[in-house]
């Protein structure tokens, strides 16, 4: 009995039926990064909004429900990794694991990267990405290949002027 019910519900698990975005705030990440992140539902929508100078803004939902924020923001030249993380809202903490290279920070619903920018917004600025998981799937491995490809997609973009 107890095997034919888990069965049964196995076979009406929610699906998944709709493609997932192919960009992130409008640049182009392969869908194999968004994917561990999405949840069943039937209908994706993303909303990109530049609010403030220096802030671009991306969100990603299903069936109406935020799943995924993306961000990139001009901070002071000496925001380091770590003053960022322990911003409110970025679902990162300081004692978060930090990649070897030191340019990335992530648990499993958050991250921040650094963006390098050859030419900065401003002498006195310099440029970081942030992913914060809020509806969607938590995966911290996910969300640290998630944020590597965001913020090189960023480099030396016009997300740094």
């Amino acid at each position: 009995m107890i095997i034919l019910a888990s069965l049964n519900s196995a076979c009406s698990a929610p699906e998944k039926s709709y493609a997932t975005p192919g960009s992130l705030c409008g640049k182009s990440i392969s869908s194999k990064f968004l994917d561990p992140f999405m949840p069943p539902g039937k209908k994706v929508s993303v909303v990109s909004r530049h609010e403030a100078e220096g802030i671009r803004r991306c969100r990603i939902y299903v069936d109406g429900k935020e799943v995924l924020s993306a961000s990139s923001e001009w901070l002071r030249k000496d925001a380091s990794l770590l003053k960022v993380a322990a911003m409110p809202f970025n679902n990162v903490d300081p004692g978060d694991t930090v990649t070897r290279d030191g340019k990335y920070i992530y648990s499993k619903t958050g991250a921040i990267g650094e963006v390098t920018c050859l030419v900065p917004p401003t002498s006195s600025e310099r440029v970081f990405a942030s992913i914060r998981i809020s509806g969607g799937k938590p995966d911290a491995e996910a969300l640290k290949n998630l944020i590597r490809e965001y913020s090189k997609k960023l480099d030396n973009s016009d997300h740094c002027s």
